[in-house]
């Protein structure tokens, strides 16, 4: 246990007990050289308390070369530390400090500058579209025949005890 309330993972790392960033929030960088910019939370990593925000803290980076390509430059993006960023207030766009609030008897993030709610993004189209798409075809098996019982099997050759 610490003294802010959280927990210690390890050794020099404190983990966060109340987590405000989900991925898919609009936020806005206000600190460093990317400070006032605004983009979409790409991912979160809890352990390090850091995010990844889409076209933010970009990072020109150099591959070696090898007998099979040259050397090449690429960019990507860096890890953000959570006090570097705010959310966006829904209403008016600003950065905003976030606080939580029971309502309708389901925990909600709720902005300070207008009150209002800060809904969580729906990733539901994101993920699975297999199981949207799978409709029943003619090689799948039918319910009858998986629930009939094919097999019955001889049990006066088990022996529980084992032979060898």
């Amino acid at each position: 246990m610490s003294l802010f309330g959280g927990r210690t993972f390890k050794e020099g790392i404190f983990l966060i007990p109340k987590w405000k960033y989900v991925k898919g929030d609009k936020v806005q960088i206000i600190s460093g050289k990317d400070k006032g910019k605004q983009g979409i939370i790409k991912s979160v990593n809890k352990k390090d308390s850091s995010l990844i925000v889409e076209g933010l803290k970009l990072l020109k980076k150099l591959t070696k070369p090898n007998k099979k390509s040259k050397a090449m430059a690429y960019t990507k993006e860096a890890p953000i530390h959570y006090s570097n960023i705010s959310h966006l207030d829904p209403k008016y766009n600003v950065p905003c400090k976030v606080r939580f609030q029971l309502v309708d008897g389901v925990r909600e993030r709720v902005s300070k500058i207008s009150n209002s709610i800060i809904a969580k993004p729906d990733l539901s189209a994101n993920f699975k579209k297999w199981r949207r798409d799978n409709v029943e075809g003619p090689y799948d098996t039918t319910p009858e025949i998986v629930k009939k019982r094919t097999f019955d099997g001889i049990i006066e050759n088990i022996h529980p005890h084992k032979t060898y």
